[in-house]
């Protein structure tokens, strides 16, 4: 029952994240890693960055085990090796945030999906600024953007991306 229930949960934020990515801009970088060294390069910089770590989920390995109940159709039709997510957060900044516009702290906590092919994986973050209701929310969750963009900058082997690569096979 815990099983289904951790199932259902990554659904759930599987589908919030797919949701946030395509409400708002998102950041993407490309790293030249695998996923085991691209996400373990992810947490020591948003660690080193401040951040904490609040939740780590294996969304395709999660999705897969119930793909016979779940029925998906064109599952991971791009072929990703791996597909993970990290939910974290700077505790100061979330404090910020609700302070200044208790709503927008919906942005707060963070969250970027890894997506893994081979030897090379990308990191998507959905920017925040959308979630600012006020002048002083929109001046807090740009400068969430603007640190997180900075700490991923720090990943070896990486660099950002601005055209979506295309994984179609067409």
């Amino acid at each position: 029952m815990k099983f289904r229930g951790l199932v259902a949960l990554s659904v759930s934020v599987c589908a919030s994240l797919f949701v946030t990515a395509v409400a708002s801009p998102v950041y993407i970088e490309k790293v030249d890693m695998p996923m085991k060294a691209a996400m373990s390069e992810v947490k020591n910089v948003l660690h080193d960055g401040g951040y904490k770590i609040v939740l780590h989920l294996n969304i395709l390995k999660l999705i897969q085990s119930q793909q016979k109940q779940l029925k998906i159709p064109n599952f991971n039709r791009h072929k990703f090796t791996d597909v993970q997510a990290l939910v974290f957060c700077n505790p100061y900044d979330f404090s910020k945030l609700l302070n200044a516009d208790w709503p927008a702290a919906a942005g707060c906590p963070l969250t970027l999906d890894v997506f893994s092919k081979g030897q090379n994986s990308y990191i998507v973050y959905g920017l925040r600024a959308d979630f600012a209701n006020t002048p002083a929310s929109k001046k807090i969750t740009q400068s969430f953007d603007s640190a997180v963009i900075k700490v991923l900058q720090g990943i070896p082997m990486s660099r950002q991306i601005t055209k979506i690569p295309d994984f179609s096979g067409k």
